[in-house]
């Protein structure tokens, strides 16, 4: 059994991409998968994150920001003749 250890960080929610790995296709692995982040300091994350997207989402409601008409086409926008 060979054993290779790689730190890396998650870029997608659930998903974890391995590369240079020291196995061909077809070769059976076993992948063990440790989560180096404490729960405690993953909950305090998730409610810090919450809280700003309800932040966000009382300013959004609250803005009065109205566009009327159709927007400009891009050569108006750049005034392209």
């Amino acid at each position: 059994m060979i054993a290779t250890k790689i730190e890396t960080t998650v870029q997608d929610d659930g998903e974890l991409h391995l590369t240079q790995l020291p196995c061909r296709k077809g070769d059976r692995v076993e992948a063990i998968v440790l989560i180096l982040t404490e729960s405690a300091d993953l909950a305090e994350e998730e409610r810090k994150r919450e809280e700003a997207r309800r932040r966000f989402q009382e300013r959004a409601d609250a803005s009065t920001f109205c566009s009327t008409g159709p927007y400009p086409s891009r050569d108006e926008l750049h005034e392209r003749p």
